[in-house]
């Protein structure tokens, strides 16, 4: 790492770290102005729409494509008999266990079977997007029906249906992690505690759904791909492996996004779909997925079903914890869909000092559509499995919940901390953080105040969810060790034209996160210049080099540090050339409000300055710099995380359930998070808030649901609800800062904290408010008929 040199003084005339900067994309967005993939039209440009199978198993015995192929407008239509293994082979997964049991091939048409609904099976390509529509209807398809399975436990039965006969099982792997013997704790523990919880399937309905637009130029064999994906880069990678082409001749491009969380990282047979006809037809093809499409081929998250036992003393302290999770994958590997459950499983003891974990996660296939990452990835499954659980004993063992948690937190002075599942925390105080959210909430006042309004014959109940989660994927080797193909270092480069402006080069993707703004505050601040002054470009692999995309809230620890050493570097190599040029040695040069000069000669006393676009000219220039040195202002900056981040809060619900409908209200909602050091208050309150609408989303609305014959019920906003906007409460937000060790920065993360204190804090809000009622369990979400069900049968 570049530093100034030790006697260098330096005051910066902006500093824009730690303020609520105006975001600078709004402007576009707000106005109508943004471009998005459905924005761009080529010359020549082809409609692709994908004939889908209805059935969620079947054996494909033939398909007819002669009527299609007669209809108005039609230019081709393909299916996967068209396209040889080279042309396009099976879609590239970027996380395989290494225990895994084998990967189920996926191309992007089903070349034999299908394996549930809205499998691709064919493609028609059309002048426009009507006609090509119209002729997929004419294709005709014939099916043959196999058995089906589309829950995770049941799948793993050994009378169970075969998704893929190619295995013995639907178990893809079973992931063990932990050390000890847990039956030899729980033998002496005073406490065994069991409880079996849902974390049912979700789905990142973003506001724009997936378009793909593949333009194939046969003078260069070369291939421009435009996708609102949050990884350009990895993309890229991918689809050199599948189409069999050298990477350095596709150029992928991301305009706006349209919100990702997670479920556009991955390459989908569409994308394969449109590449490949583009390079037969040798013309642009764009696929415009539907909404319907959306639901039942966009990959979902979550899905998991959950056993959780603790074994406690008399005291409440928790010795150990074992965890069974059958975690289903769908029908195929997606990108990162197998990864997922072992993450929550480096998870399970939460913010808690548990001395020994036993956890077995199995990765399932069934019938259904793939998971993939979803906002948080594995930790929302970890913090509400805890969380119940912890809720649960309390009330098991007559100890109040508060103090059961203060009895099992991990202490402040035990950081950096080593979980009983191998996952290390890097900093944390989760006793402070709770207490703030209990005296924002006024939490004994409401305890008391239910207790008053119970008697009046309300349903009311307040509920607690304390979290910690990892960001930044960090440690190289272990992600390769556990079979992670990616990288997880991130490079910047920040260059100066000859007129002191900056540009930024960065290797993730926004999607709606402000990395405009927040890179640019960061450089803007390293240099000593107005932000105004400070430009950044991602989301281009011909203009950027290199990136790993944004997830796991990684952007700010990993590309921001990156482009803060890149920023000084510049600046170092800046104060060079001044004290060449002002005759001193760099360490008695002064750079204050944007100027350069000697120190004890100020610019008032009238002594020789140089300012900082005289210094970029003149490094462009390149006629007088320092014996060595090659002209302009242009620095690549790295930063490889050593460690994970390990952001943490406390959320607080109080809740209110309507006796004659089961309707859940929110009555107040308190979020306290800690992110480390906040690069953008305002963009952090805003991942906040975005992250607590989806939270709340699981916990009382969205459910992605397949009947026993494998057919999706939640094929559109009809069938599967998301939070209206008078639906979400005022939320009451506030952070405690706990500076990360792990980078210079001291951020931590923010994006997925938002998701992952909503569910146990309004499950544990909702089961308070019911447990006098006489339920005992209800699983996520709670909507009115679950809730008014469960009041019906207590009341029996």
């Amino acid at each position: 790492m570049t530093a100034l040199h030790p006697g260098a003084e330096t005051t910066l005339r902006h500093q824009y770290v730690g303020r609520s900067v105006k975001r600078r994309e709004d402007r576009r967005f707000l106005t109508g102005t943004g471009r998005f993939t459905e924005d761009i039209v080529l010359t020549g440009m082809l409609h692709a729409a994908v004939v889908r199978s209805p059935f969620p198993h079947a054996t494909i015995t033939g398909i007819d494509t002669s009527h299609a192929l007669a209809a108005p407008g039609v230019v081709a239509v393909y299916t996967a008999a068209d396209f040889s293994e080279e042309e396009a082979g099976p879609i590239v997964t970027d996380w395989v266990l290494p225990i895994m049991d084998g990967i189920p091939d996926r191309y992007m048409m089903a070349r034999d079977r299908v394996h549930y609904v809205g499998e691709p099976v064919a493609v028609v390509i059309a002048e426009t997007r009507a006609l090509a529509d119209d002729a997929a209807l004419l294709v005709d398809v014939d099916y043959e029906g196999l058995p089906v399975v589309v829950d995770a436990e049941q799948a793993v039965q050994d009378d169970a249906p075969l998704v893929h006969d190619r295995y013995l099982q639907n178990t893809s792997y079973v992931w063990h992690l932990g050390t000890g013997d847990f039956d030899e704790v729980a033998a002496g523990a005073e406490h065994v505690f069991q409880i079996r919880l849902i974390n049912q399937r979700v789905h990142a309905s973003s506001l724009e759904a997936r378009v793909s637009l593949a333009d194939y130029s046969p003078g260069t064999d070369s291939l421009t791909f435009y996708l609102g994906t949050q990884n350009v880069h990895v993309v890229r990678r991918n689809l050199a492996l599948i189409l069999n082409m050298p990477e350095h001749h596709i150029r992928v491009v991301t305009p706006a996004v349209g919100g990702g969380f997670g479920s556009k990282l991955c390459v989908y047979p569409e994308d394969v779909i449109v590449c490949a006809a583009s390079r037969r037809l040798r013309r642009p093809v764009r696929w415009v997925e539907t909404r319907s499409e959306h639901f039942t081929g966009t990959s979902g998250g979550r899905d998991h079903i959950e056993y959780v036992t603790l074994a406690a003393d008399a005291t409440g302290k928790i010795h150990a914890i074992r965890v069974t999770t059958y975690a289903n994958l769908g029908a195929y590997v997606s990108g990162m869909g197998a990864g997922i459950p072992s993450v929550s499983g480096m998870m399970f003891p939460g913010c808690y000092d548990i001395g020994m974990a036993d956890v077995n996660i199995h990765g399932v296939f069934t019938n259904t559509s793939t998971t993939e990452t979803y906002r948080g990835a594995g930790r929302p499954e970890a913090a509400y499995l805890i969380e119940r659980a912890i809720d649960e004993l309390a009330v098991e063992l007559g100890i109040d919940r508060i103090e059961l948690r203060r009895r099992n937190f991990i202490r402040p002075d035990q950081f950096p901390y080593e979980n009983a599942c191998g996952m290390t925390y890097d900093s944390g105080d989760y006793e402070a953080c709770m207490d703030k959210a209990l005296q924002l909430v006024g939490w004994d006042e409401r305890l008391r105040e239910i207790a008053e309004l119970r008697t009046q014959g309300r349903i009311v109940g307040i509920g607690i969810g304390v979290y910690v989660e990892f960001c930044g994927f960090a440690e190289g080797p272990l992600l390769e060790l556990i079979g992670f193909d990616r990288n997880s270092w991130e490079q910047s480069v920040v260059s100066v034209s000859r007129l002191g402006k900056v540009t930024v080069q960065v290797g993730i993707d926004a999607a709606g996160q402000g990395h405009e703004t927040s890179i640019a505050q960061i450089v803007a601040s390293e240099l000593g210049l107005d932000i105004d002054d400070v430009e950044v470009t991602q989301g281009d692999t011909d203009t950027v080099h290199f990136g790993t995309g944004t997830f796991n809230s990684r952007s700010m620890s990993s590309a921001g540090s990156a482009a803060k050493i890149a920023a000084r570097k510049v600046r170092c190599k800046a104060t060079e050339i001044a004290a060449h040029l002002l005759e001193a040695d760099s360490g008695d040069v002064v750079f204050e409000d944007g100027i350069f000069h000697v120190r004890g000669v100020p610019p008032a006393a009238g002594g020789l300055t140089y300012t900082f676009e005289e210094i970029s000219r003149i490094a462009f220039r390149g006629n007088d710099l320092p014996a060595g040195m090659e002209p302009s202002l242009k620095e690549l900056g790295t930063f490889d995380p050593p460690k994970f981040t390990a952001p943490f809060g406390a959320h607080v619900a109080l809740v209110e359930i309507d006796p004659d409908t089961g309707e859940v209200s929110i009555l107040r909602y308190v979020a306290v998070d800690d992110c480390g050091n906040m690069i953008n208050p305002q963009l952090v309150a805003g991942q906040v808030h975005g992250g607590v609408a989806q939270g709340i989303g699981q916990s009382l609305y969205e459910n992605l649901i397949w009947d026993d014959e494998g057919q999706p019920a939640t094929t559109s906003f009809m069938h599967y609800a998301v939070p209206k906007a008078h639906q979400m409460p005022v939320l009451e937000i506030d952070h405690t800062i706990t500076p990360s060790p792990i980078n210079e920065l001291g951020v931590k993360g923010i994006g997925e904290s938002g998701a992952i204190g909503p569910p146990p804090a309004i499950a544990n809000a909702v089961m308070d408010a019911l447990r006098p009622m006489g339920v005992r369990h209800v699983d996520m979400p709670f909507t009115p008929a679950k809730v008014w069900a469960a009041l019906q049968d207590a009341a029996r």
